[in-house]
């Protein structure tokens, strides 16, 4: 900020009255004086402060007065008038009128200069207290997780009061331009002022790029450490899990190991997810910044190194965006002492500091939670070896026990291939267990060995059952023939030798095979396969000779049993041939397929050496570089390298080919071999893995190849433009450097040639000034060369690092010297050299410009040095001539004295004649009057010369006042003309001398005077006189100067008081801006409160949001249950009805037999009580109090079951439902709470009301809600049915004879959603209202008396409780009589007078075959009951039987308007409402007339011929239907209609008042004949004749609903409620009755949903197509641009990819204000606008995809919360958009909604933007708008079928 010295330079205000003309002597000097004024005011500086421009205001003030009026000018004026010179009366006139106006251009300069001044410094002040605020802000680690979310909104608040305060800025700018444009003379301080506030607002901008970092790094942090604990903690967990639950050994069941084995299977799935977690949290922890070292309290071992945030400079130190450095010193908060590049130290604000990656504690963390997971997994790993060798070793203990059991006998009775697969069973599981034991710790070598000798003896065993089973066999078969068998046996034993030692050979053929399988992939492959290859194919020859070897002994053996007759034998020896045979088949179709599969897999791994060679080659290529350079030839040389790299590649592309060919065919062979010998299997896994991972690599060159290469283009494009501006500018500085130096050596030696250098030095500093803008593309040209190297860098960086972490092997980096750092050194150079140049052009030019002031102060000095030389002459003279004067005055003196003299001789000379000389007495007296007389003349003389002497004495003053002031102005012009003033000082003390002598020679006189008169005064009385004349002469001489002192006092306690008064103002000055920062300080506090209060409601709301659908899944989860019980329960309650019934009638048996027993000891015990009570009275009357006391509380016990709840035999005993009697017998056990509940179902269960509707037509029963849906009841009626059901108890549902809540209901789909509120309001009668005075529980009627619940409704369902069987008392939950409610208080005399009145007042309900309005208790008396269930049900007449006409004459059909306080939630009518000042009077008129009251009456006429009328009973309104037809209003169909009850009174009424009008407004609403309802009622009766006119040709919707418009498109157009015309938005701003703002506001909303919209087709227009079709100018549509961006898209530079308005925000493409509009708009109007296809995103999928994030996607949900932006043009209130949705009307044909707008609010209020009246304003406002009436916005009704205003509710 600026540092202003306050200067005390002098203006023309600071001269006194004396440097007016009014001191002027002559024409010529007044001309002069006015001339050397208007130089004064030319020359006069401005100050640099507000305080000092207000002092110069002050003063100029003054000085501006004294040159409006001056008598030297008018009588230089009159003189010239008088000598009759024209010419130099103009001239004086022209001079002084530009004096004057001069002196108002002077004051007018002031006060925009003081203006201006304070505007920016409070600008300055407003942004100095945000960056001060910004810099204190501690963003260490210490309450990370409260800070953040606080910071981000307090950052977002920022971002809006900036872009609020840019607004205001830009209209600042704007007025200082204006007053550098009209060069204004006090332009410089303006600029350095306006300087300063650009520079703090820069400064604050990067302030709040650098919060934003610190906030997403800092966000980082906390993340990244919570799920790191949160992952360890769950490692942990996993950890014991496992330990504890797989612990197992040799004695483990095989079923339990199985089983575990599993579950451990499962385990590792689920450890699995935990390492994703952990490798994410890996890679994370190196992009994690450091926030301890921030703390200083945190002693770091190292160095710290800091990076910054954006460009600081301070003095000639600065430091760039991603630089580093080194901190020293972090203990103030708001700076840290920093060693920058170059080892220069700085204080540097830490906001702009952070410090980078890495993080050792991230990094750790990391690491710990990595090594816990490996430590885990080979836990996981030792489980799963462990659990997999003891089952192998259970199942070849199972086989090797198994064959060891074996004899001849038990493989005798088993088939050849049943043994040979039980040894081979034990050879697979011996294997499986050799492979799974390695490495297990269940078993040691010697174990293994004892398993393998256990192994080897059971081998041993079945081969010797084998050899012997033949023989076993014969002997068993053939035991008679001993001398054949004897001579086949050894035959035969010979045959089975050859047969196993063959069969021998074949298994070791196989081992071999098996042994030559795998392929160890190490360095020599190839060589490794060659190897196997070799013993492959001698294997392949061994089972060549053992085929030949089988082929000769079965030749032999077939020969040899052509002739036998042992069938056993016979079929032994063939199986085994066969055996043998199919083994050899196997073996050498497995051995070919190996052989084959080993060939593939020998050139598959030559191919891979080969692509391998040439990718490390072109890798380490690739790696050689690590930057690029400036040299452009050395760009273009590694560009041509890159493609020769390329296409060497190209050409070397067969490798990839062949290798992936020889890879098929591997994978080929591999699926021939079969699937028996699994164990064989090589993993080509592995190879596939490696040929992707070549090719991968292979690619990954590719590609690098070709990024290098765009980027090479991009950058030597950008290096070659950069060189070019470079190298200009650099040329351009040295010129004008050597421009510079040749000026400024330049001498000047006139005020003409200063002129011309100013002038010459003016240019070259404007030509200097205009350079920044370029010198600022170069800055910003080397910024994005230098960013494109480090891009091109990190690109480098990146696949190196991906190199090593593919490869696994470490590549050797050299100390990166990157290019960009000289770039931008390149560019801070130039920018400095260009600074340097601008500030020495600014100086030099400052410097000529105080040079040339100071020429010219000097030569008006030297003015007026003349003008005081002139003046002191003119004293001079004038003080020659009082010289004069008083030398005369002296001769006068003496001469008087000579005259006294002789006069004093002659009185002598009289007295000693007086006796002889008479006459010559009074010759004496006659000299004495004479001498009187002369005397007189002398004391006249003394008191002029006392007058000259005092005005000397003021023109000394005067001077000496004007020379002090002077003496301080013009120090250096005095010390120039010193001599001159020498001597005007001496003749100055010369002067004083002179005075002071002629003062003491009056004096002197004075006393001779006074001794003359003395002596006089023996003589004469008139000598007394003239003495007392003199002395009162002295004491007036003494008077004026005792007033002259104390007018010097007075001036000096002024001089005090205004001292005083200005420490007074200082004080309170201080004062004030203490209250100020204490305002502004508890200001914070309040909005931080605010905030937090904020916050809480709103998680408090998404928690209640949450628990809310938690507890509806968990209702709908219930639900099922629910549903599936009820049948249960309902065969459960039948049954129990029937056994009760039969307990019942046991029990009523056997209770009369218990009856006759009890009367009879109740009478025994009576008569024996009666005489205990004679005999002892006291005794008897405590001992009955006792049990009387005892019954009581046994009763007290005992409850039964209620409407809702328990109820106590104590409240049916006060309610009179039970007497005490009955406690008697229930003490007494003879009455159970069962028969009491039977005995009082009417009372404590249901209610008989009106249960369901009976279908004639189908003789079906139906629900109410069933039968609306299907057609047969309207809505108000089914409406009114249910909710009589629930006010008097239950829903029922007449089909299954079930009673429930109404929540049960609803879950049970017996009601709608639409009625569910309504009804829960209803079943409040049976639970009872909440007194919101004293919050008890009240009766329905209580709630009618305190206006809870409007009394119409609360009427008719008082009366269908007491029709269906009583009033309810909801704090006992039973229904009572109407005597006992009388004396509880839940009736009146009153109300049952209302209830038993069968007026139609009373008539609540409605019939809907007669279509009659009836009483409750009228309608159930036309009900039927079910035979079945024996509920009453409404009849529905079949209407497609024949029926005889029916006349409705005395129908009647009432409609009621009710309106609900949203306050309150109060019912109440028309009238209550307007009383209560809800409504306005013309509302409340308007609503008036929509109640009716339609009755059918038949009239006789005069000629005796009858006439039918519909009458509105409320108006008067009547029509004839007959006339209504002649005149076609209505048709003779419509009459059938309603003669036949297809149409209502109602319905019939409205066609005949709605035709027969001029108005066609029609309302839409779901059911018509229930419920008409209007959006603003003052709305549809135009009260006008011109209005009425206009409003009968226009077709009005009123929404809601919106069940029937398409509530998904945005406000299209403007509905003007004056003209009641359909206009355009722009239009509607035209007029005037919608603001700049809103209008802007809503077509945003139509352009980023889909386009402009065309009120007159309904089509969305580009904003092209709507400029050319007028429906917006031009301004408008730039305007409007980015929500067309917000709609198509904004496009990535890099990628080229649309982005949508979300991701536009966090791009920071798209202000954070106007981004978050565009989503609350497109959300409201369906979903968020993908660009490329135009379709809309929910919320779950825009965060899938990442464009919101929860906080985001919650505030767009959260409707009710969205800012208010937009002013209705109806009320002129503030309302958001989704409010001015939900009041739009709707029009019929297309459903577009239409905003109603009025250039006077509804409230009474005018529009702010309308206060002038231009030529398309209106003034005035509407007809019937009452000025503080509140809204007619009333929202709930009887019928909940709109959520409106106001309802008709039809009765």
């Amino acid at each position: 900020t600026h540092t202003h010295t306050h200067t005390h330079t002098h203006t023309p205000t600071q001269f006194t009255t004396g440097d007016t003309p009014e001191d002027c002597k002559s024409v010529g000097r007044v001309s002069k004086c006015v001339c050397v004024l208007q130089r004064l005011i030319e020359t006069a500086p401005f100050g640099e402060d507000a305080e000092t421009i207000s002092q110069q205001i002050l003063n100029h003030n003054k000085f501006h007065s004294s040159v409006q009026r001056s008598q030297e000018v008018d009588r230089a004026r009159d003189e010239l008038l008088q000598s009759r010179e024209k010419a130099g009366l103009h001239s004086l006139d022209q001079e002084w009128d530009t004096l004057q106006k001069m002196s108002h251009a002077r004051t007018a300069q002031l006060r925009d200069l003081q203006s201006i001044i304070e505007e920016i410094s409070r600008a300055i002040m407003w942004v100095n207290d945000r960056e001060e605020e910004e810099l204190v802000f501690d963003w260490g680690d210490k309450n990370i997780d409260t800070y953040i979310p606080q910071k981000q909104e307090s950052y977002s608040k920022l971002m809006s009061d900036l872009e609020e305060k840019e607004k205001e800025l830009n209209k600042l700018k704007a007025k200082v331009d204006n007053l550098l444009r009209t060069q204004h003379p006090a332009s410089d301080k303006i600029q350095a002022y306006m300087d300063t506030l650009q520079t703090q607002w820069s400064w604050l901008l990067q302030i709040t790029k650098c919060i934003h970092v610190h906030l997403k790094e800092n966000a980082a942090y906390s993340q990244f450490f919570k799920e790191a604990n949160e992952t360890y903690s769950r490692l942990q967990k996993d950890h014991e899990s496992i330990r504890k639950k797989f612990t197992c050994d040799k004695n483990t069941p095989l079923e339990n190991l199985t089983e575990m084995l599993k579950n451990l299977e499962k385990e590792k799935d689920r450890i699995m997810e935990s390492k994703r977690q952990v490798q994410t949290l890996v890679n994370k922890s190196k992009s994690i910044v450091c926030l301890k070292p921030r703390n200083p309290e945190e002693k770091s071992s190292g160095p710290v190194i800091v990076k910054a945030l954006c460009d600081f400079k301070q003095d000639q130190k600065g430091i760039l965006k991603g630089d580093e450095g080194i901190l020293k010193d972090n203990s103030q908060r708001s700076k840290w002492h920093v060693t920058g590049p170059g080892g220069l130290e700085m204080l540097i604000p830490s906001v702009c500091l952070f410090i980078p990656p890495p993080n050792p504690l991230s990094i750790g963390l990391a690491h710990k939670n990595e090594q816990y997971y490996e430590a885990i997994m080979s836990i996981w790993s030792q489980l799963y070896i462990n659990i997999k060798s003891l089952i192998s070793w259970q199942y070849c203990m199972k086989d090797v026990q198994y064959i060891n059991s074996l004899t001849l006998s038990m493989l005798s009775q088993m088939r050849p291939e049943e043994y040979r697969n039980i040894i081979k069973n034990l050879e697979l599981h011996y294997q499986e267990f050799m492979r799974n034991c390695l490495g297990s710790e269940m078993f040691s070598d010697e174990e293994k060995r004892k398993m393998e000798m256990q192994y080897a003896g059971a081998q041993s065993h079945y081969d010797r059952l084998v050899i012997q089973l033949p023989n076993y066999s014969k002997t068993r078969c053939y035991k008679s023939s001993w001398h054949g068998i004897s001579s086949h046996s050894g035959l035969n034993v010979s045959f089975m030798s050859d047969l196993s030692a063959l069969r021998r050979r074949v298994e070791a053929a196989e081992t071999g095979l098996i042994q030559h399988l795998h392929v160890p992939l190490k360095e020599n492959g190839v060589q490794e396969c060659s190897q196997r290859l070799v013993l492959l194919q001698g294997v392949h020859r061994d089972l060549d000779s053992i085929r030949d070897e089988y082929l000769r002994l079965r030749e032999k053996i077939l020969r040899e049993l052509e002739g036998s007759t042992n069938a056993e034998q016979t079929r032994y020896l063939r199986s085994e041939l066969d055996h043998i045979n199919q083994k050899l088949g196997s073996l050498q179709g497995i051995s070919t397929a190996y052989i084959q599969r080993l060939s593939a897999l020998q050139a598959l791994l030559q191919h891979l050496l080969q692509a391998e060679d040439i990718v490390k080659v072109h890798e380490a290529r690739l790696t050689e570089k690590e930057t690029t350079s400036l040299d452009l030839n050395e760009v273009e040389k590694y560009h041509m390298t890159l493609k020769t790299m390329k296409a060497e590649l190209e050409q070397k592309k067969g490798v990839l080919k062949a290798m992936e060919t020889e890879l098929s065919k591997a994978v080929h062979w591999n699926s021939q071999i079969d699937k028996s010998f699994h164990q064989c299997d090589v993993d080509l896994s592995r190879y596939s893995e490696l040929v992707g991972q070549m090719t991968d690599r292979w690619r990954r060159i590719v590609t690098q190849i070709d990024s290098r290469v765009w980027d090479l283009e991009k950058q030597e494009k950008q290096l070659n433009h950069y060189k070019q501006t470079n190298s200009m500018i650099n040329k351009w500085i040295q010129e004008t450097r050597q421009r510079q130096d040749a000026l400024q050596i330049t001498k000047f030696n006139s005020l003409d040639s200063l002129m011309d250098q100013l002038n010459q030095q003016k240019a070259l500093y404007s030509e200097i000034k205009g350079k920044k803008e370029k010198v600022d593309d170069v800055a910003k040209d080397a910024d994005t060369c230098a960013a494109s190297i480090k891009d091109y860098e990190l690109q480098l960086a990146s696949y190196s690092a991906g190199l090593e972490t593919l490869l696994n092997i470490p590549i050797k980096r050299t100390m990166l010297q990157s290019p960009s750092t000289e770039l931008r050194q390149e560019a801070a150079d130039l920018q400095s050299h260009y600074i340097e140049l601008l500030t020495r052009s600014s100086d030099y030019y400052k410097f000529l410009g105080e040079m040339m002031k100071n020429m010219e102060e000097l030569k008006m000095r030297n003015t007026k040095i003349d003008l005081l030389e002139e003046e002191l002459k003119r004293l001079k003279d004038n003080l020659k001539d009082q010289t004069h004067k008083n030398q005369s005055m002296e001769d006068s003196l003496a001469r008087y004295r000579l005259e006294l003299t002789q006069s004093k001789e002659e009185l002598i000379s009289m007295e000693e004649i007086k006796r002889t000389q008479a006459r010559q007495c009074s010759t004496t007296r006659e000299s004495l009057d004479s001498t009187q007389n002369q005397l007189k003349n002398l004391q006249d003389e003394v008191s002029r010369l006392t007058f000259l002497i005092e005005e000397e004495k003021r023109k000394r003053r005067l001077a000496e006042d004007r020379y002090t002031t002077q003496q301080e102005e013009y120090e250096l012009a005095v010390r120039k003309r010193q001599k001159e003033l020498e001597e005007l000082s001496l003749s100055k003390s010369q002067f004083e001398r002179a005075i002071k002598e002629k003062e003491r020679e009056i004096e002197r006189l004075q006393l001779q005077l006074q001794d003359e008169a003395s002596r006089r005064n023996a003589a004469e009385l008139e000598t007394s006189k003239t003495s007392m004349m003199i002395q009162r002469s002295d004491a007036t001489y003494k008077n004026i100067v005792q007033e002259r002192d104390s007018l010097l006092v007075k001036m000096k306690l002024l001089q005090q008081d205004k001292d005083k008064q200005q420490r007074s103002e200082d004080e309170l000055r201080r004062i004030k801006l203490s209250l100020e920062s204490e305002i502004k300080q508890k200001q914070r506090l309040q909005d931080e409160i605010d905030k937090i209060t904020k916050d809480f409601k709103y998680w408090k709301s998404q928690y209640e949001l949450k628990e809310g659908q938690i507890r509806q899944s968990e209702a709908d989860k219930d639900k099922v249950q629910r549903d599936r019980t009820s049948l249960q329960s309902e065969i459960q309650r039948l049954t129990a009805e029937l056994r009760s019934l039969e307990e019942r009638y046991k029990s009523r048996l056997q209770s009369s037999d218990k009856e006759i027993s009890e009367i009879t000891m109740k009478k025994e015990s009576l008569e024996r009580e009666l005489r205990m009570l004679q005999q002892r009275p006291v005794l008897s009357c405590r001992c009955t109090q006792t049990s009387q006391s005892v019954s009581e509380s046994s009763s007290q016990k005992l409850t039964v079951k209620g409407l809702r709840g328990e109820v106590s035999l104590t409240e049916l005993v006060d309610s009179n439902l039970l007497d005490q009697t009955d406690l008697d017998k229930v003490n007494r056990g003879q009455l159970t709470g069962k028969e009491i509940e039977d005995r009082l179902r009417s009372y404590l269960g249901g209610s008989d009301c009106i249960a369901g509707i009976y279908d004639e037509a189908n003789g079906r029963v139906l629900p109410f809600y069933q039968a609306m849906k299907e057609g047969l009841l309207r809505r108000g009626t089914t409406l009114e049915l249910l909710e009589a059901q629930a006010s008097s108890g239950f829903i029922i549902d007449p089909v299954n004879n079930v009673c429930m809540t109404v929540e049960e209901a609803w879950r049970r789909a017996l009601v709608g959603k639409e009625f569910k509120d309504k009804l829960l309001s209803a079943e409040k009668a049976v639970t009872g209202y909440k007194d919101p005075a004293t919050g008890k529980i009240i009766s329905l009627f209580q709630a009618i008396e305190k206006e809870i619940i409007e009394k119409g409704h609360g009427i008719r369902l008082l009366e269908a409780q007491i029709a269906s069987g009583g009033i309810i008392d909801p704090k006992g939950s039973h229904r009572i009589d109407v005597e006992v409610a009388y004396r509880k208080g839940y009736f009146d005399r009153e109300m049952n007078d209302i209830l038993t009145y069968e007026g139609d007042d009373t008539k609540g309900f409605f019939d809907p075959n007669t279509h009659e309005n009836l009483t409750y208790l009228q309608l159930k008396k036309r009900c039927i009951k079910d035979p079945k269930t024996g509920l009453i049900l409404l009849p529905l007449k079949d209407k497609k039987t024949p029926k005889h006409t029916t006349s409705q004459k005395n129908t009647l059909r009432k409609r009621r308007v009710v309106i609900v306080d949203p306050d309150t939630g109060k019912e109440m009518t028309v009238r209550e409402a307007y009383h209560r000042e809800l409504i306005d009077y013309d509302t409340f008129l308007e609503l008036s007339e929509q109640e009716c009251e339609w009755e059918e009456i038949t009239i006789e006429t005069s000629d005796g011929s009858n006439r039918l009328l519909i009458v509105d009973r409320k108006t008067g309104t009547q029509y004839d239907i007959q006339e209504s037809i002649d005149r076609g209003v209505i048709d003779r169909q419509t009459l059938d209609k309603y003669r036949a009850g297809t149409l209502t009174i109602h319905e019939f009424a409205g066609l005949i008042t709605s035709k027969s009008s001029n108005s066609e407004l029609s309302i839409c609403t779901s059911s018509p004949e229930d419920v008409a309802s209007c959006s603003n009622p003052t709305q549809m009766a135009p009260s006008s004749p011109t209005v009425r006119k206009r409003f009968s040709s226009v077709s009005i919707t009123f929404s809601p609903p919106s069940d029937i418009f398409d509530d998904q498109s945005p406000v299209g157009a403007i509905f003007d409620t004056e003209t009641l015309e359909k206009i355009t938005i722009p239009a509607a701003q035209r007029r005037g009755i919608v603001d700049n703002i809103t209008a802007q506001r809503l077509l945003e909303a139509q352009v980023c949903t889909g386009g402009v919209v065309n009120p007159a087709t309904g089509q969305r227009l580009a904003l092209k197509d709507a400029v050319q079709q007028s429906l917006i100018d031009e301004d408008m549509s730039i305007k409007l641009k980015p929500a067309q961006k917000a709609y198509a898209g904004f496009e990535d530079v890099k990628t080229k990819r649309k982005l949508s308005a979300a991701e536009a925000i966090k791009e920071k493409w798209l202000p954070y204000e106007a981004g978050q509009r565009f989503l609350e708009f497109q959300y409201l109007t369906g979903g968020l606008v993908e660009p490329e296809t135009g379709h809309r995103v929910s919320i779950e999928e825009a965060i899938r995809r990442g464009w919101l994030d929860g906080k985001g996607a919650q505030k767009l949900q959260d409707t009710r919360n969205y800012i208010k932006n937009l002013t209705c043009p109806k009320t002129k209130l503030k309302i958001s958009y989704k409010e001015a949705m939900d009041n739009c009307m709707v029009e019929e044909n297309n459903g577009m909604k239409m905003l109603q707008a009025t250039s006077m609010s509804t409230k009474g209020i005018s529009s702010p933007y309308n206060v002038s009246s231009g030529s398309n304003s209106r003034t005035g406002s509407r007809a019937g708008s009452r000025t503080g009436s509140r809204s007619g916005s009333r929202r709930g009704s009887v019928d909940y079928t709109s959520s409106v205003s106001y309802s008709y509710i039809s009765s």
